[in-house]
């Protein structure tokens, strides 16, 4: 009896078990059965490992040597090496190409595809379209809208005509403050209204800005008392105008010196004098609490005392009232009929107010002049006049050569600021020493 695989049957164990068989051995693992028949199991059931290497073996060879190499010629794969030792050190430094020249390199021979299809490029299809319509029109010499406005703003010539130097002899000269100012040419003759919505119209000059801070003049000239050479007369002004000021400021120190003197022995306060002071009123606060209680005493037993009116009382002090308003009305009407004889002392009486009132209105405008003249409070500080800067008699130079300047301009201009109002009153600040 024979096999079924053409053997014979005693060499076969029991169940057709032979002794190379590892059917019943532990770590063994049953064949899997699968069916090949259908196109799922084709990718994981299927070893295409050496078809995977052969197609990668094509790409490699592709890429290196733009083909196959069984199909180059053997010229383009080999050459021969005749080793011409004297051209090769003639090679200049400078003609080899840089290493990271070489670096950057592709070292595929695969040439990049040229067509991109349209889902890679956003609009692609569209884009195609635009440019090979705007390439029949560049045929028939119609050109797109940009080139056209591009080609209008390149042959488009100045219009404007170029101001000339400042150092041309042939300039000519004007008034830039003048009404007839070149530069103002072109606002001339236009609208105010077209002038500030355009904004090429000037700024209207506020009213306030025109308007001093002061009507005081910039530069003061001095009294004739101050020259270098002053008459007798002017000099001994100049020296009682500086006398006053001297005295008055003796006089607020002597007044602060009184307020802050401590009292002599005589003038210290006794035992005697304090204790009056503390019982100075309290004699009179009695006498009025008397006279209150009493007076409060009266008005009650007065309305006590009060009695309720009678019908005839009532009568009467309502006839005496109604007589009252009637002479009252005819008091009235008395002084109207003689105010028509008044007409001309009331006239006069009008024209004398109206005078008053007028010289009211000059006072006022005098007073307001005056303030004008005077330094307003503009800070914390009061705005003080500088030192009269004045020679005594014998100080004055006999000649202008010796005279020796007094005061300093700096210092006269600043306080001239102060007193026109322009800058408020400042002191020097007072550093403290740590």
């Amino acid at each position: 009896m024979s096999a079924p695989d053409g053997g014979s049957v005693a060499g076969l164990d029991f169940l057709a078990f032979g002794p190379g068989s590892r059917c019943g051995e532990k770590g063994t693992r049953k064949r899997k059965r699968v069916n090949r028949n259908k196109k799922k199991n084709w990718g994981k059931h299927s070893d295409v490992k050496d078809v995977e290497e052969f197609l990668d073996d094509i790409r490699l060879q592709e890429r290196t040597a733009g083909g196959l190499l069984e199909a180059k010629p053997d010229d383009s794969l080999f050459f021969v090496d005749t080793g011409n030792a004297e051209k090769d050190g003639k090679l200049k430094r400078k003609e080899k190409p840089l290493r990271i020249d070489l670096i950057l390199q592709g070292d595929s021979k695969v040439p990049p595809p040229k067509d991109i299809s349209s889902h890679q490029v956003p609009n692609g299809r569209k884009l195609k379209r635009k440019q090979e319509l705007q390439a029949k029109l560049q045929k028939r010499g119609i050109l797109s809208r940009t080139e056209r406005l591009l080609n209008a703003q390149l042959n488009q010539k100045d219009s404007k005509p170029k101001a000339e130097a400042n150092n041309h002899p042939s300039r000519g000269f004007y008034d830039i403050w003048g009404d007839e100012n070149p530069l103002d040419a072109n606002i001339q003759g236009k609208d105010s209204w077209y002038l500030e919505q355009t904004k090429k119209g000037r700024v209207k000059r506020p009213c306030r800005l025109n308007t001093k801070a002061s009507e005081l003049p910039a530069v003061e000239i001095v009294g004739p008392g101050a020259s270098y050479n002053p008459s007798f007369q002017s000099h001994q002004a100049l020296l009682l105008q500086a006398h006053e000021v001297e005295v008055t400021k003796l006089k607020a120190e002597e007044k602060l010196e009184r307020q802050l003197k401590f009292p002599t022995a005589a003038e210290a306060p006794t035992q005697e004098s304090r204790f009056q002071e503390l019982c100075e009123g309290l004699v009179e606060e009695s006498d009025e609490e008397t006279t209150h209680e009493v007076s409060e005493g009266q008005e009650s037993s007065s309305c006590l005392q009060r009695e309720r009116k009678t019908e005839r009382q009532r009568k009467k002090e309502k006839e005496a009232k109604i007589l009252g308003m009637k002479l009252q009305a005819e008091k009235v009407k008395k002084q109207r009929m003689q105010g028509l004889f008044q007409l001309k002392s009331m006239q006069a009486a009008i024209s004398r107010q109206q005078s008053e009132l007028v010289h009211r209105k000059e006072q006022r405008a005098k007073k307001r002049k005056a303030e004008a003249m005077q330094p307003r409070r503009l800070g914390r500080l009061k705005y003080k006049d500088p030192e009269i800067e004045v020679l005594l008699s014998d100080e004055l130079p006999e000649s202008l050569r010796k005279l020796k300047p007094e005061g300093n301009i700096a210092t006269d201009r600043f306080k001239s600021f102060q007193k026109r109002n322009i800058i408020e009153p400042r002191e020097r600040a007072k550093f403290k020493e740590s």
